[in-house]
């Protein structure tokens, strides 16, 4: 390979990585917009479908949907919100729900509404959702250092569950507990506690050894792309993201896939035992009579 061809590599991959780990100019103005824009999309097509709610009641979901997170997250730490010193995503949440809800002729909505404007949602807000989990792994594990136990270099089970909340505290509150929960493990508990683990034991497990196998693992790609073990970390977490954000999409996947489907299988021959579900016929239920008709879903937000 030619001199210039490896610079070329190299200022690929370095782009990549920057993106990655959300380095690039006016990273937290795209990540705010375009999280807030989700959350309002998301009303907009669920709960405020048929548009009867107040504008105030549909502007605080809205909020909720996309920043839940934000605002109740830092409180298991005792730390202040960053909805209540960060400009950006507040006013993000202004400028969102005006343009999905009250532009002429409906055109924010049909723009933000189009293809190329969903991609751009997924991208940026899973950029947010993937640098948030890092950002609070590391802050939980700073906290906690020294107060590991007898079994173990490290606190385990913190650094890990505290960024995993981080993406269900909207379900949560807008779904109820039991509402939130009722159908299995949610995506947001399954993608939180996978990233978050991996990134918590690679990243900070230096003496233990599952972090030790984990960086052996990893050290030839970190070696290859030049990279120190934090960025390899929140790089993995990242692209992880962006990858399931992508095939979740409807035209996709669906927003139904996943690669941990056994999580919700045991959970499925529990009810099918106990007369509750049919794990091989989830979409439809019977109507007594042994004619199958069609399950309405309830408008549920994840």
């Amino acid at each position: 390979m030619s001199e210039r061809s490896e610079s070329n590599l190299d200022l690929m991959f370095y782009a990549v990585a920057s993106y990655l780990t959300g380095e690039f100019a006016y990273s937290g103005e795209l990540q705010a917009f375009w999280m807030a824009v989700e959350g309002s999309m998301t009303v907009r097509k669920g709960l405020n479908k048929a548009g009867n709610l107040h504008w105030f009641h549909a502007f605080c979901l809205s909020v909720a949907a996309g920043f839940t997170g934000g605002w109740l997250g830092f409180f298991l730490m005792g730390l202040p919100s960053s909805m209540l010193f960060n400009d950006l995503n507040f006013a993000a949440c202004i400028v969102a729900f005006f343009l999905v809800n009250y532009t002429p002729l409906d055109l924010g909505y049909k723009l933000l509404n189009s293809l190329p404007c969903q991609l751009l949602t997924v991208t940026f807000a899973q950029l947010f959702r993937s640098t948030a989990i890092a950002k609070f792994s590391d802050t939980c594990h700073a906290t906690f250092q020294g107060k590991a136990s007898s079994y173990y270099p490290m606190v385990i089970f913190g650094p890990i569950l505290y960024p995993t909340l981080l993406g269900n505290w909207g379900g949560f509150l807008l779904n109820g507990f039991n509402g939130y929960l009722k159908d299995g493990m949610p995506w947001g508990f399954q993608n939180g506690f996978f990233t978050s683990t991996v990134y918590h034991f690679l990243v900070h497990d230096e003496k233990g050894p599952i972090g030790t196998m984990l960086r052996h693992t990893f050290a030839p790609l970190a070696v290859a792309l030049g990279l120190d073990t934090h960025t390899l970390g929140m790089c993995f977490v990242s692209g992880w993201m962006q990858l399931f954000g992508m095939l979740r999409l409807p035209i996709m996947m669906g927003p139904t896939f996943t690669p941990f489907t056994f999580v919700n299988y045991t959970s499925n021959i529990h009810r099918q035992q106990n007369g509750q579900y049919n794990v091989n016929d989830s979409a439809t239920t019977t109507n007594g009579k042994g004619k199958k008709r069609k399950r309405k879903p309830k408008a549920k937000i994840d």
